[in-house]
């Protein structure tokens, strides 16, 4: 569960075998921006994948925005569609997804979020259409991957919360299936404590679904080099349940 005093500081030619097929895979213009559901996206096709390709999802935190992780998404090493939902609130010189007051109620606090995610969810299953989608995220972006994971068992295949926690409103109960995770987070997170993403991950396992944390010692509210490293070979790993329809 959050801390609503932590949660309110928070805020990435070749030659072909006798009898292949000499036609071209599709090339996609990129990166292409876009919109579904009156939310705004850019789209990224590193590999040389199409609108078949596995789906990843990716979230960003308060204050920044989806054109500040173009680059660093184009270097994905692997054939996938990527794209960066953004915000509409905007905050600072970037967006937020959703309202944080000072004195808010857990309750108040999963409102916001919950409404946030299903804002957001629309666009996603509008532009996904049939295929089974990834999503990470970090900050703002980490809290509504937990909360998508909880949501959306179903055309999830896994959720990767990066810095991220879950309002307890939004945790499963009652065993209630939700989406496998695999969470990463320094344990010197100032802004959103090492203890709320340890909490959400273990409000996960204690109703039967498998998360996992991945723990970073002396790492603060940041993604570093190794995290990134770690986050995207989890995430190749589980590009085949993507692109299994």
């Amino acid at each position: 569960m959050l801390s609503r005093r932590d949660v309110l500081r928070a805020g990435l030619l070749t030659f072909l075998p006798v009898g292949a097929s000499c036609a071209r895979p599709k090339t996609v213009s990129w990166p292409r921006r876009t919109k579904y559901e009156g939310v705004d996206f850019i789209e990224l096709f590193p590999g040389d994948a199409d609108e078949t390709a596995p789906l990843v999802v990716a979230i960003h935190g308060m204050g920044d925005k989806p054109d500040n992780w173009i680059e660093s998404w184009r270097t994905f090493p692997a054939k996938a569609q990527i794209v960066l939902p953004r915000a509409s609130t905007k905050y600072g010189e970037g967006f937020s997804w959703f309202e944080l007051r000072d004195g808010m109620t857990d309750e108040e606090l999963g409102a916001e979020v919950g409404g946030a995610e299903e804002k957001l969810w629309k666009a996603i299953a509008k532009l996904a259409g049939d295929r089974r989608i990834i999503v990470t995220g970090f900050s703002q972006g980490g809290i509504l991957s937990f909360a998508i994971a909880a949501r959306h068992p179903g055309p999830v295949v896994y959720a990767f919360p990066v810095s991220g926690s879950c309002p307890g409103p939004l945790l499963p109960k009652n065993k209630a299936h939700a989406a496998p995770l695999v969470a990463f987070h320094g344990t010197s997170d100032n802004v959103l404590a090492f203890k709320w993403g340890q909490g959400a991950v273990n409000a996960f396992k204690e109703q039967g679904n498998d998360a996992t944390l991945k723990v970073y010692p002396g790492v603060g509210h940041t993604m570093t080099p190794s995290m990134r490293a770690d986050l995207w070979a989890e995430m190749q790993k589980a590009l085949p349940l993507a692109a299994a329809h």
